[in-house]
């Protein structure tokens, strides 16, 4: 399949999952039907799409043009109103430490199809209304059946005001904002409030921090005066979050700033849920370094079949994987060399065997990350049925990110590829210690704040990355690295890996911290670290 996306890539073209996976059931010479269809693409053509396959040649399938495209890879330049061609743009917290210790699912329901499902109205919010009961599992958001966007300009718009609005909303309770439209002559001198998203940030030949704020009204420049108590904060902005800030204007469009608020999470009780759950990522299955002694020892111990001193593998309920279950052909450079199975099928049959070792008691969730078989740009739904049917019973696919309530707590699953636009951004992040890259997002109330790096994200009808309500468990994965803090109630965990350094990953100086699954008892949110490396 990647090797289909290459070949489209090298035409200048994007591709629909559906049009590939078309592609991938096409019985003759796909290179000969690529061909085919490139020549016949029309020029204004960004996205291949499946009406473009089964122009070609290829007779009906099933497809769907509700699923989203993938976003172009640039930031768009109009935020709030305004057309393409003029108009304004589009559109110290406590941390502490918890504890370590070494130490049936889908039942026949199957992911809603677009086509039966159709998308939530105008006025909904799929956070509300794509709730669905999967036997124990309430999924709260998930992309999955739900996708609208076809990446038309009308849809970036739609996309940065449903994300500015969600957390303007959320800042409202720290802060009486007014519109930056109203920062007129009259208000000179006087201290104000405005909140909008972060369209630039700079420095100043005196060594200020200039900050291009934005809401729907306009625009304004705010300055973070050097030695302000607000200057250091100000160092950890990045573009397209949605801020607060207090100071003074000087009648115009600009206001120097004397504090800077975050829409951040408030402090929760403890929940109180039931069973244990293990949280997992990135097994890589297909790699040549996917740690196979390691995962039999894992399989061993929860079915009982070695030494259990504090009974934890008989009181297990859950496994969330949050991506990457497999490694998937094409996703780096020279990644040929580092597979054992160069399939894309195959590696997923081998996953489905390897999930099927644990015991059938054990309910299954799992999330894709980039090197899964969906679409590069988040969200991203669900694996296709084709690959679930491979799996049993007991595993429930959702999205990435997604949202559900399990085992009587509220779960937010990520893959978290944004970790590596954070990391690049804020001063003081590292791959070493992924827990407080994942607690900047619960301050920003966003999981991926930045547009237009590393992550591709689809501009569908709501921001599903913004969140909306703290959950009880945070669960990332996708830098191979340990990391578990608590944050203002959140039990915050980047979940580590199953597969040992590759020669890809040497070259990048990233070391991986494998074989080791966190276990959370959901009734008192105690994590112990489970070491089978």
């Amino acid at each position: 399949m990647q090797e289909i996306v290459r070949r489209f890539a090298e035409e200048g073209y994007l591709i629909d999952p559906d049009a590939l996976e078309l592609i991938g059931f096409y019985p003759g010479s796909k290179e000969a039907l690529i061909e085919n269809v490139v020549e016949n693409l029309d020029p204004s053509t960004l996205v291949v799409s499946a009406s473009d396959i089964r122009s070609a040649g290829i007779g009906p399938a099933r497809a769907s043009s509700s699923r989203a495209r993938p976003s172009p890879p640039h930031r768009p330049q109009v935020l709030f109103g305004g057309g393409p061609d003029g108009g304004s743009k589009i559109g110290p917290s406590p941390v502490s430490g918890i504890e370590l210790e070494k130490s049936s699912l889908r039942g026949g329901h199957r992911i809603p199809d677009p086509m039966d499902h159709p998308s939530p109205g105008p006025h909904q919010s799929s956070f509300s209304s794509a709730s669905d009961n999967l036997g124990d599992i309430e999924v709260l958001s998930d992309i999955t059946g739900r996708s609208t966007c076809v990446g038309e300009y009308k849809d970036f718009v739609r996309y940065f005001r449903d994300r500015y609005g969600k957390i303007r909303e959320m800042l409202s309770a720290r802060l009486n904002a007014r519109p930056i439209e109203s920062l007129e002559k009259s208000a000179a001198g006087r201290e104000i409030s405005i909140a909008g998203m972060v369209m630039d940030l700079r420095t100043s030949a005196r060594g200020n921090r200039i900050v291009e704020l934005e809401d729907p009204t306009g625009m304004v420049t705010v300055v973070f005066q050097k030695g302000s108590s607000a200057f250091e904060q100000a160092a950890s902005l990045v573009t397209d979050e949605v801020i607060g800030v207090t100071g003074t204007t000087d009648g115009g469009r600009m206001v120097f700033a004397t504090s800077l608020i975050w829409p951040d999470i408030q402090s929760q009780s403890t929940p109180m849920g039931e069973g244990g759950a293990l949280l997992s990522s990135d097994l890589h299955v297909g790699s040549r370094y996917f740690m196979e002694g390691a995962w039999e020892r894992f399989v061993s111990w929860i079915n009982g079949e070695v030494d259990d001193p504090h009974g934890l593998a008989s009181a297990v309920r859950y496994l969330v994987i949050a991506g990457d279950l497999v490694d998937g052909i094409g996703i780096y450079p020279g990644q040929e060399a580092d597979l054992a199975i160069k399939d894309v099928q195959e590696q997923y049959e081998l996953a489905a065997e390897l999930l099927a070792a644990i015991p059938k008691r054990v309910r299954i969730v799992i999330s894709p990350g980039n090197h899964d078989a969906v679409r590069q740009a988040e969200p991203q739904p669900a694996l296709f049925e084709p690959v679930q049917d491979l799996f049993g019973d007991n595993v429930s696919f959702l999205g990435n990110p997604a949202w559900f309530r399990l085992g009587g707590v509220d779960w937010l699953v990520y893959h978290g590829r944004s970790i590596d636009d954070l990391v690049l951004k804020i001063p003081g992040l590292s791959y070493g210690e992924p827990e407080k890259v994942m607690v900047e997002m619960l301050k920003r109330r966003h999981l991926s704040p930045i547009y237009g790096n590393r992550v591709s994200i689809a501009p569908e009808r709501e921001d599903l990355l913004v969140i909306q309500k703290p959950p009880a468990i945070l669960h990332c994965g996708h830098v191979h690295t340990m990391g578990i803090t608590r944050y203002k109630g959140v039990t915050v965990v980047n979940s580590g890996t199953w597969q040992s350094q590759t020669d890809f990953q040497k070259k990048m100086n990233i070391q991986p911290v494998p074989g080791i699954v966190p276990h959370i008892d959901l009734k008192t949110m105690r994590v112990r670290k489970l070491i089978f490396a």
